[in-house]
């Protein structure tokens, strides 16, 4: 997958770049904390942070800006975009690569380069709501293993403060996440269910705290098709500050994620 970087490197520059207009009114790369040519050892080499975050990622907001320019979508937040491109089958292209943005901006935000062990605070917040920090690991790694094609495991958090694990398929959002029905557990669907169904449901408020790609593109350069080491690696990796910052900021505001 990688031999393609360098045809990508060009046509995946920031439309800024190429002199595109109204440039406060495009969205660009977060900057990441830490430097993407380090890699993210031994979870991601990097050349897998590289192609993810300077060209995938930049694909991406270069098509929601194109997708999105001249329109009543313009210069929402991604977020933004999300909830209300949702409402419209006629925007799924704009959905999809908004809420790829996001994930993959979400995903890369989740991981360090000098990971430390959980706070205590966030160990017991997590243990008490999954039986134990090893048993919410074993979930949530056993849902990631589960997924069937791309898509993304999440731990999220709903207004009432209630965590769970969770998949969504392909570009699929926890932030677009819908009831199947009124008794039924909240869980994730595609764009296609929402477009079906969002004229008599409203999307369940949930935060996003952690999430993991189970995109090809992100594990298989360095692992091919060991998903179990992909994994397993990842807890290595992972940014437990910036989980317990979410955790407390969805208590301070729940509905704070548009």
């Amino acid at each position: 997958m990688l031999r393609i970087a360098g045809s990508l490197r060009s046509s995946a520059r920031p439309l800024l770049a190429r002199g595109t207009a109204a440039a406060a009114q495009y969205h660009r790369q977060a900057t990441l904390p830490y430097p993407a040519d380090k890699g993210l050892a031994p979870f991601l080499s990097p050349a897998s942070v590289d192609f993810l975050y300077n060209m995938r990622q930049v694909e991406l907001l270069n098509n929601v800006n194109r997708l999105a320019g001249g329109t009543e979508n313009e210069g929402k937040s991604l977020a933004g975009v999300i909830f209300d491109a949702a409402e419209d089958p006629s925007q799924t292209a704009l959905q999809n690569n908004a809420s790829q943005a996001w994930n993959m901006n979400f995903f890369l935000q989740t991981l360090t380069n000098e990971p430390r062990p959980p706070h205590e605070s966030v160990r017991r917040t997590i243990a008490e709501q999954f039986g134990s920090f090893d048993r919410f690991k074993e979930m949530f790694s056993q849902h990631a293993l589960a997924l069937f094609g791309n898509g993304w495991t999440w731990m999220v958090q709903n207004e009432s403060g209630k965590l769970s694990v969770m998949n969504t398929y392909n570009a699929g959002s926890p932030l677009t996440a819908i009831r199947t029905n009124i008794h039924a557990k909240v869980q994730g669907v595609s764009f296609s269910t929402i477009s079906r169904r969002i004229g008599n449901h409203q999307f369940v408020k949930l935060t996003p705290v952690l999430g993991l790609s189970m995109w090809q593109e992100a594990y298989l350069p360095d692992y091919g098709i060991d998903r179990a080491t992909y994994v397993e690696r990842f807890w290595e990796s992972v940014n437990w500050l910036a989980v317990d910052e979410r955790l407390m900021s969805v208590q301070r505001t729940p509905s704070a994620m548009r």
